[in-house]
């Protein structure tokens, strides 16, 4: 049950941060590099917007508005992590009702071993979004920062602290759909137990069987001169 405990744990962290990767728009931020006219002046961009922060506190955000005008990877990027988002909540509270502890099926330990299992298969689908999403902006961000058509840029773009995040909730949803797989819970009683049990008389059929059937025990070898 303990192990089950920190399985949801770990599956409300990556949801946590997916969810975070997903609207913070800090995926890439101007560094040191760029123009020493900006340096009162903070950039940073995401995959729903552009903002500019002043040097006093103030800061204007330029969100994307038109889907049309958009380039091809934001609007992938976008899907994939919107869709591992998804996933991920969903598996959260399959997860709780999956755990052993939990009062939701607790007459059917088959049917919550499953949900256990499909849930990792969703946190398992989810890790792979977020990291293919993640490491793609990534080398993006990087394409641009040594290509020399954007060396005049007065903006130019380094890694953000999003990406980093993205990266950190991939890895927490992979572990997670390895320890749901790992560790699905109990076993029903006749998935282990053997199907038939000692008694006096011979062994029977264990329940939830109707028919009994009787096997005689074996005749000792020393029992007919007794």
């Amino acid at each position: 049950m303990y192990g089950q405990i920190i399985i949801f744990v770990l599956a409300f962290a990556s949801a946590s941060l997916i969810t975070t990767t997903t609207v913070w728009n800090q995926w890439a931020v101007n560094g040191p590099t760029s123009s020493s006219v900006l340096t009162a002046i903070w950039a940073w961009r995401g995959i729903w917007g552009d903002c500019m922060q002043m040097y006093g506190g103030q800061y204007q955000c330029e969100e994307m508005q038109s889907m049309l005008n958009e380039r091809g990877y934001i609007l992938a990027i976008r899907a994939m992590m919107c869709i591992a988002l998804s996933l991920s909540v969903i598996g959260c509270f399959i997860t709780l009702v999956g755990m052993e502890c939990s009062k939701l099926l607790d007459d059917n330990l088959s049917a919550k071993r499953n949900l256990m299992r499909i849930s990792g298969i969703l946190f398992l689908v989810a890790g792979v979004l977020t990291l293919a999403s993640v490491a793609w902006y990534t080398g993006i961000v990087v394409e641009d920062f040594f290509s020399v058509f954007t060396q005049d840029n007065m903006i130019i773009y380094e890694m953000g602290a999003a990406l980093y995040l993205g990266f950190v909730s991939s890895a927490l949803a992979f572990l997670t759909a390895i320890l749901c797989f790992c560790m699905p819970g109990p076993k029903p009683e006749d998935e282990h137990s053997p199907p038939y049990k000692y008694t006096p008389t011979g062994y029977t059929v264990r329940e939830p069987y109707e028919t009994k059937v009787q096997i005689p025990k074996s005749k000792d070898k020393y029992s007919e001169y007794v």
